[in-house]
């Protein structure tokens, strides 16, 4: 696939520091942390509870400890001082934020904390760094961390901004990160309408998240913590105040694993078509003739990619929007699709392509004719082996992500894009939201938004991936339809794993 110069994916463009000035003050003594938090008896009955996944909460202090999907802790007020904490937030806001821009999130982050010289962050960072902060964390949790070691990051989620389900993996064998904590520095009055909760994700009986199962809205002064482990699924769902920003300060605490988090495969099934409807009845005519096919396919040669708009005949296509009008979409589109920590999406299961309205059917049996490939074949000049297709339709809250969990097969992408946008004419760019990008080596190759009435055609080889975006509120009730379908084009490698896994299902069986 060409290469069309457009910026980092994984955008890490430094922003400007706030004006705010602060004046330089010598050296601060380390933040004293709330008291009730070192009592050993708070400690006994806390370490407790979190070893044993049971529901805590202290009257005194009102930390809790909910025990659903896994052990997670808020433990508020947790600096002594609030005055203290005002001229902490003020210092963190005039660190140097980088735009951290990906698949999978969205936010600004400041350097790493333990460089910068503000005295109050740095005051912090001595305190955290400390044997009695480490003693503290090690006997509320029972497990052994190591203080030599530890993440801390200023972040910044203004409108808009989200971190999506992951599970913060641990590459090292031996060592890495053991648990998970966040230091809220936001507005007093943040409350849930202002989104922003750290989302806990429930597992399946296979370890792979399905549903949010806790929302913790974040509380200024307060310290959040859990375990990484295998099913320590978690996000950070989308701030929707227009004015306020979901401040804190992150990071890890490090230790020795226990045991190795094994990553997991995941089998993809997709719905095939195979018959036979006439482009005649249906295709532009403009996309028949002999002269628009070498136009056509000659920028496809150039570009690795084509767009045709106004794909379907214009009465055919205003039938098609007619009959989704009439229909109950939720009922169509049945089958959420997960898990949540590679892509959340519906789509049409097998048992319901007998409800899919009459246009839409037609449609996808024209992808899987003879007479369709052969139309592709003239645009692209390649040969198809294999046809996986599925009819699908993001919503706000939908995304796929580059995941290992979820490598596609190299081939020709072809998406018959049909979004709901109600009284729009057209999918708002400014959103930021809902496109399908394609990538390779963190640098973003193609940008494809959802059009009406819109074919495109993209050959993914090797090394390109593709993801869809996050759509975020911004889009309201503005829909993303589509008939997505993937022809291989090589399946030397498909023989290979077929191959592997038939051998390994024998060995099983003996």
């Amino acid at each position: 696939m060409s290469k069309h110069g457009q910026p980092s994916l994984n955008s890490s463009v430094p922003v400007k520091k706030s004006k705010l000035e602060l004046q330089t003050t010598a050296p601060l003594d380390p933040p004293v942390f709330n008291a009730r938090y070192s009592d050993p008896e708070f400690a006994l009955h806390f370490s407790k509870a979190f070893r044993d996944r049971e529901h805590f909460h202290d009257q005194t202090s009102q930390a809790k400890l909910v025990n659903h999907p896994y052990p997670t802790a808020s433990l508020p007020n947790f600096l002594e001082s609030t005055e203290y904490l005002k001229t902490l937030r003020e210092e963190l806001l005039t660190e140097t934020y980088f735009h951290k821009s990906n698949d999978l999130y969205e936010f600004y982050q400041s350097e790493d904390l333990r460089l910068s010289t503000k005295p109050h962050i740095a005051a912090l960072k001595d305190a955290i760094y400390s044997d009695k902060f480490f003693s503290m964390m090690s006997s509320l949790t029972g497990i052994d961390l190591d203080p030599s070691v530890i993440d801390l990051n200023g972040n910044q989620y203004h409108e808009g901004c989200y971190l999506l389900c992951h599970d913060d993996d641990i590459k090292n064998e031996k060592e890495g990160r053991r648990i998970a904590f966040i230091l809220y520095l936001v507005d007093e009055d943040w409350s849930a309408a202002d989104g922003g909760a750290l989302d806990l994700f429930r597992c399946n009986e296979t370890g792979y998240p399905v549903e949010v199962a806790q929302s913790l809205v974040p509380v200024r002064n307060t310290l959040a913590f859990f375990e990484l482990s295998s099913v320590s699924y978690h996000q950070v769902a989308e701030v929707l105040s227009k004015n306020k920003s979901r401040i804190s300060i992150s990071g890890w605490f490090h230790g020795p694993l226990q045991t190795k988090l094994v990553s997991k495969s995941m089998p993809f099934h997709l719905i095939t078509e195979s018959a036979e409807v006439t482009l005649k009845s249906m295709l532009n005519p403009d996309y028949l003739s002999k002269n628009n096919i070498s136009v056509v396919s000659d920028i496809f040669l150039n570009q690795s990619s084509i767009e045709l708009q106004k794909f379907l005949k214009a009465d055919v296509y205003e039938e098609l929007l007619r009959e989704l009008s009439e229909i109950d979409q939720d009922q169509v589109w049945d089958e959420q699709m997960g898990p949540r920590h590679v892509r959340s999406y519906r789509r049409v299961s097998d048992k319901n392509q007998d409800i899919v309205p009459p246009i839409l059917g037609r449609l996808q049996k024209l992808f899987g004719s003879s007479e369709f490939e052969g139309w592709l074949k003239r645009l692209t000049n390649l040969e198809f082996l294999k046809l996986n297709s599925e009819l699908r339709l993001f919503q706000k809250g939908d995304y796929t992500l580059l995941h290992d969990h979820a490598l596609e097969k190299t081939g020709l992408d072809v998406v018959f894009s049909f979004p709901a946008l109600g009284e729009l004419k057209e999918w708002d760019e400014s959103w930021g939201a809902g496109a399908t990008h394609y990538v390779a080596d963190k640098a973003n190759l193609l940008t494809l938004y959802p059009k009406h009435n819109t074919l495109t055609v993209v050959l993914r080889d090797e090394g390109t991936l593709r993801f869809i975006r996050f759509l975020t509120a911004r889009v309201r009730e503005c829909k993303r339809r589509e008939l997505s379908a993937l022809y291989t084009v090589n399946d030397e490698e498909d023989d290979e794993e077929e191959e592997e896994e038939e051998e390994e299902e024998g060995d099983s069986k003996q």
